[in-house]
């Protein structure tokens, strides 16, 4: 009786030996996706981990090769992380930024969000690939395109 609960359980979540697919083994045998992965950076410097690991993750996201794109749009508090004259920007964060965008990584900026927090142009630091008019209107071009959004 054990032996066919157990059964019925590994046939149940997939795992039994007839049922088992194999794995691929790299990013070229894994399945592909059109959908655009777009990351939402709002928090600010009182979060370095948090603003951190946005740009780990969608470099991680860039480098696997399973997405057409990824992307990051910044604003908000968020918008700090571009401030080349903020001197209390957690150490690496600036080098985080490069090596996504290294990557392939889009990343976005508010105008208004800039506006708001008083950065100019010419202070961004590292230079992103667009300062859009508004991050909302951005993100709104992405969900109709069907992208997966995460939040940050």
């Amino acid at each position: 009786m054990r032996a066919l609960f157990l059964s019925s359980m590994l046939i149940f979540a997939g795992c039994a030996p007839s049922m088992a697919q194999a794995q691929p083994t790299n990013a070229t045998e894994a399945p592909r996706s059109e959908r655009p992965l777009v990351f939402v950076l709002t928090t600010g410097l009182e979060d370095a981990q948090s603003m951190s690991s946005v740009f780990r993750h969608a470099r991680g996201a860039a480098r696997d090769g399973r997405l057409n794109e990824v992307a990051i749009i910044v604003y908000g508090r968020a918008i700090q992380a571009f401030d080349g004259t903020i001197q209390s920007r957690p150490a690496g964060l600036t080098e985080s930024i490069r090596a996504a965008m290294d990557a392939g990584v889009k990343i976005y900026l508010c105008a208004q969000a800039m506006e708001r927090m008083g950065i100019a142009h010419q202070a961004l630091d590292p230079v992103p690939t667009e300062v859009v008019p508004n991050a909302i209107t951005k993100l709104i071009d992405y969900v109709i395109r069907d992208a997966a959004v995460v939040r940050y």
